[in-house]
């Protein structure tokens, strides 16, 4: 009966632990992520703030309505009038197309920064993911190794009882071991913060554990330097962004210089006095502008025109940059990667401690390919999160991977 309840309880720890492990692709991951991001949040309120603009600029002025009236008296005499009368402002007739455009044209460009924020999230979250995975893998690789260090310093100590070997001996394998165990940890604690930035990105809570799962072999970049900048300049929605935010300007800066044209207000109305006489009545507002021409907006409008321009020149140089120093990161990382195939890491050690264990190696030749196996699985590792995150990040430069609208 009580093997029967403890049967049962391991099954529910079992099924508490499975449930607590959410296996999750990189594919899923940026979707979640782009859900949740505050940041894609904050630029989609933008965009609802760009169309209310525009549809503010693209209303007619109310018109005004008057309505006033006289009743004198002189005596026994009596005089006076009522008169109603419509009043609308003309100006609209002509300055509210480039106010309209230079509205459109914010709209697009706020439209295009989401894009580019989202492709900033998904370069965020495959370098996150990356990281997680391969430092997850080679966790697992150094503990398993770790689990035949401790053996290989539990029988080194019953062959000092049995003499063996030297104390000497033994303290610099257990030296060994406890240098192991901390590079270990060391190795966790990165992982840990990938994994914590992974969560937060993609929105989880930081004590759910999270299971990657393998990333499928990413296809090599054929393009030379030339083309990817080529590419980078029609692709990036940064640069276009504000494209669209220098015409917006330039519209806007029209807009108001067509302000310098006075107000002009156009009155039309109805008159009827007392003694029976009536008819239309028309009247012409207009300012005379003597003092003020709109000059502090339009300087304002030259001055943000000018910043724009500055801005996207220096953007160009930019992205040539980047996809100069993003394309040669690739290449290195591409050829590294190709040539650490040769190594046969796992061998080394096996080779290693069996050897050591037989007494058919030195225990100074047991440290060396101890060392040598930790250094290059460690170094494997952070060769292919770089070669990863190399092809991420040209990708995210140039532009060359599309943004799913579903996503």
């Amino acid at each position: 009966m009580r093997l029967f309840r403890l049967l049962i309880a391991l099954s529910v720890l079992c099924i508490i632990q499975l449930q607590a492990q959410t296996a999750i692709s990189l594919d899923e991951a940026i979707r979640q992520a782009l859900d949740k991001n505050i940041e894609i949040q904050k630029q989609n309120s933008l965009i609802k703030k760009s169309e209310s603009r525009l549809n503010e600029s693209s209303r007619i002025p109310n018109p005004i309505f008057n309505y006033s009236r006289e009743d004198l008296k002189l005596n026994n005499a009596k005089i006076g009038e009522w008169i109603t009368s419509g009043s609308l402002p003309l100006n609209f007739l002509w300055d509210r197309w480039s106010n309209i455009y230079s509205k459109e044209k914010s709209l697009e460009a706020q439209r295009l920064l989401l894009e580019n924020s989202k492709r900033g999230i998904i370069f965020q979250v495959q370098n996150a993911y990356v990281g997680y995975h391969f430092y997850e893998q080679l966790s697992i690789d150094l503990n398993n190794t770790l689990v035949k260090i401790d053996e290989i310093a539990s029988t080194a100590k019953q062959r000092l009882l049995e003499g063996d070997i030297s104390e000497y001996e033994l303290q610099r394998i257990l030296i060994e071991a406890n240098k192991f165990k901390t590079e270990v940890k060391e190795i966790e604690l990165e992982r840990n913060n990938f994994l914590n930035r992974l969560k937060l990105l993609i929105g989880y809570d930081s004590d759910k554990n999270l299971q990657t799962i393998p990333i499928l072999s990413l296809h090599s970049i054929t393009q030379l330097n030339e083309e990817l900048l080529k590419t980078a300049l029609n692709n990036r929605k940064d640069l276009k962004a504000i494209e669209q935010l220098v015409e917006s300007e330039s519209a806007f800066l029209s807009h108001n210089k067509l302000k310098i044209i006075p107000n002009i207000n156009l009155t039309v109305g109805y008159k009827k006095q007392l003694d029976n006489h009536s008819g239309s009545v028309f009247q012409l507002n207009f300012e005379i502008p003597l003092f003020k021409r709109n000059q502090l907006e339009i300087e304002q409008s030259e001055t943000d025109l000018n910043i724009l321009e500055q801005q996207r020149e220096y953007l160009i140089k930019q992205i040539e940059t980047e996809v100069q120093t993003s394309f040669a990161k690739y290449k290195q990382y591409e050829a590294l990667i190709t040539n650490k195939n040769d190594l046969q890491l796992q061998n080394v050690f096996t080779s290693a401690a069996y050897s050591y264990e037989q007494g058919e190696i030195s225990l100074v030749e047991f440290i060396d390919g101890l060392n040598a196996y930790k250094d290059g699985i460690i170094l494997n590792k952070g060769l292919e999160i770089k070669y990863y995150q190399s092809i991420f990040e040209l990708e995210n430069v140039t532009g060359l991977s599309p943004i799913n609208e579903n996503k």
